[in-house]
């Protein structure tokens, strides 16, 4: 897993560009419209609802597109 619930945010999609289409695809909030995201990828889940077997998709989508 390259990809951890502990990373930010920013720096997963800094380090993965293609991320953003898989971040917006599990409704997390805008990231390219200039909304900053703070915290890791299990904070900013917990605050947009992304839970469970969401939060669990969301990871294993996000690992698979940088698994290429």
């Amino acid at each position: 897993m390259k990809i951890k619930p502990e990373d930010l945010v920013e720096d997963v999609i800094q380090q993965y560009p293609a991320t953003v289409r898989v971040f917006m695809d599990h409704d997390f909030p805008c990231l390219v419209c200039g909304e900053p995201v703070w915290g890791t990828v299990a904070e900013n889940a917990e605050r947009n609802n992304i839970v469970g077997e969401k939060f669990n998709d969301l990871m294993k989508a996000l690992n698979e597109t940088v698994s290429g």
